[in-house]
């Protein structure tokens, strides 16, 4: 079939794969990676590939219908999330009533775990893959093709013809990681590399996993969630060294690699063995990856993936207070808690002592969050110092035991998913606790930001380091001109425009909701 892989349309620059989708304040832009590696298994099935990121190359609803007019288009995969889903329904609208005959299958991870409650916002919206999709789409492109029943597809929820909505057995996890193509080839055929920006990585990048799952139960954290699950499966050390030199040999404008597994030090030989592969290929890129600050790793690992091109690791430190960090169930062993600072200074200060950096994710507004806490949040922040840092309002999605916690406690309202942006796509906290408002979490949020950024002895830190590396002065500049007209006026906390959606879709988004809760 011919078939259009597509991020739809909706504000610019919306990262809608990163785990809080949002407009980011560092300008940061994440790969379509999952759609992307989708169609290239689709691709890999005969079929007739196209990819559009519509974010990234500004396109418009009306350029996304002539793209389907012009190249024929048959089948449409689209993928959605919590806070564009209201956008995303009145885009695929629009596609089937341009062309009505189109197929459209949704994919992501809010579709994935409130599946019956899209299908029932609009009755254009025909089916929706569950978790791992890349092979229920090669499922679901074959029977349309040959006009099979839909009923064998795993994975699947869908409609038919007379409204009954059906759940599919479900699809297992791919065990296999090999056989998968490589993302980055579906990258290099479809994409712009320069349009894609992490504000903690050199640029232009690529982004690719090694692995997928995490052991580890974070009550906020969605991919586990809702897509790759806790048990750990792992591409073969081979491989991966294989898409190092893959992107080295064909992509030469890329300056560093991303990996975004969930987390990427889980099997510290396994990473050892990778580390000494890359080596031993000679490895010139750089790389960075996801890692906890509690995982030990010892200054002989660390410098083994500095040797073999480690430069930064992006680490969720959350909270600078102990009860906190308790109450989100940040480590599976309740008796860690206690030693988690401890060990994320420690972890830090090895880090420089190998070369590498460290960037600082820090959230407010978990369940047990108070003023106190979060004020001690900032303070561990500003000690940490790590090379740069975010600071977030809690964003609880569904199918997260944070997202059904704040439920239960009547913490959230949902009027409608556009709550989860401002107006101009900015992260937008829905969580009202007891103590604290999401306005003032938002704001906090905004104060912490100013306050990291701007303190003397950071901003000297950051001169220097621009002076002693020409690649690490274009990120920083390249950063500061996006992260600074936030840090002068804030975020503005007004929820997402209306104007595009109708209220009857507004009205109807409530209902399924309702249904879900």
């Amino acid at each position: 079939m011919r078939v259009l892989f597509l991020n739809p349309p909706f504000h610019p620059r919306f990262s809608r794969e990163q785990r809080s989708p949002a407009v980011t304040k560092s300008g940061t832009l994440y790969y379509p990676k999952w759609l992307a590696t989708a169609a290239g298994v689709a691709i890999r099935n005969g079929h007739d590939v196209d990819l559009l990121d519509s974010p990234a190359a500004g396109c418009t609803v009306q350029e996304v219908i002539d793209r389907i007019q012009a190249k024929n288009i048959e089948a449409v995969v689209c993928d959605t999330s919590t806070p564009s889903i209201l956008n995303d329904v009145s885009v695929i609208e629009s596609l089937v009533q341009a062309k009505p005959a189109l197929h459209v299958l949704m994919v992501g991870r809010h579709v994935s775990s409130l599946p019956r409650e899209t299908l029932a916002t609009s009755h254009v919206l025909e089916a929706v893959a569950i978790r791992e999709y890349e092979y229920t789409v090669r499922d679901w492109l074959a029977a349309k093709a040959c006009g099979a029943d839909l009923s064998g597809v795993e994975g699947l929820v869908w409609r038919r013809r007379g409204g009954e909505i059906v759940n599919n057995a479900p699809r297992p996890a791919i065990e296999n990681l090999d056989e998968l193509p490589f993302v980055t080839e579906v990258y290099k055929r479809f994409l712009h590399t320069a349009d894609y920006f992490y504000g903690h990585s050199l640029w232009p990048l690529v982004v690719f996993d090694t692995s997928r799952g995490c052991p580890y139960h974070c009550s906020f954290c969605v991919y586990p969630q809702t897509f790759s699950g806790h048990r750990m499966r792992y591409r073969s050390v081979s491989n991966v060294a294989e898409e190092f030199d893959f992107v080295a040999r064909e992509m030469p404008e890329i300056k560093t690699v991303m990996l975004e597994d969930d987390t990427f030090i889980i099997s510290k030989p396994r990473t050892l063995e990778l580390a000494k592969e890359l080596i031993r290929r000679g490895n010139k890129l750089p790389f960075d990856a996801n890692c906890r600050a509690d995982i030990g790793a010892e200054g002989e690992l660390l410098s083994a993936l500095h040797k073999a091109g480690a430069r930064l690791f992006c680490v969720g430190f959350e909270s600078g207070d102990v009860e906190v960090i308790h109450g989100m169930k940040k480590n599976n062993d309740d008796r860690r808690d206690a030693k988690y600072h401890e060990e994320a200074y420690r972890f830090v200060r090895r880090c420089r002592e190998a070369g590498i950096m460290v960037h600082g994710c820090f959230m407010v507004g978990n369940l047990n969050e108070t003023p106190a806490s979060m004020e001690k949040t900032l303070q561990f922040a500003k000690k940490l110092r790590p090379d740069t840092a975010q600071f977030f309002p809690i964003m609880v999605y569904p199918g997260t035991a944070a997202y059904e916690e704040a439920k239960k406690r009547d913490y959230i309202q949902i009027e409608d998913w556009g709550a989860w942006l401002t107006k101009d796509g900015l992260h937008n906290s829905v969580v009202n606790l007891p103590n604290i408002t999401h306005e003032e979490l938002v704001s906090f949020c905004d104060r912490a930001r100013r306050s990291f950024y701007l303190n003397p002895s950071y901003l000297v830190y950051k001169m220097k380091q621009s002076a002693k590396d020409r690649r690490e002065l274009q990120r920083n500049l390249k950063g500061f001109v996006t992260l600074s007209k936030y840090l002068l006026r804030g975020s503005r906390h007004q929820q997402s425009s209306k104007a595009e959606i109708s209220p009857a879709r507004r009205a109807a988004a409530r209902a399924a909701s309702a249904q879900g809760d």
